[in-house]
């Protein structure tokens, strides 16, 4: 009879360490899943800042901009960054249709 009780009573506390184990991986992984989501959430609002960081320096300091551009790139790769169109450059083309986008 020994036995038998300290069977039984060692396979149900295995069967119970079993259900609770496939409960907190259940539950993990719910987790997971979430944290994978925050993940893509936060890189793509990183990639955002950068973009913006760079579009202010672009705006801001353009000599800086310039000197990072001698320092990183081969001579044969640089591409003038003086190309930049001014509204008072399109002004005097004459075109009709401007559209212009304006903020708060």
């Amino acid at each position: 009879m020994k036995y038998n009780s300290a069977i039984i009573s060692l396979f149900t506390l295995s069967v119970f360490a079993i259900v609770t184990l496939l409960y907190l991986g259940n539950l993990s992984r719910k987790i997971e899943k979430e944290n994978i989501v925050l993940k893509e959430k936060i890189n793509f609002i990183q990639d955002q800042i950068n973009i913006n960081e760079i579009e202010y320096n672009l705006l801001s300091s353009y000599n800086y901009l310039k000197k990072l551009q001698l320092i990183y790139f081969d001579d044969k790769n640089i591409y003038s960054l003086d190309n930049r169109i001014s509204f008072n450059n399109l002004k005097k083309k004459n075109i009709k249709n401007i559209y212009t986008v304006g903020t708060k």
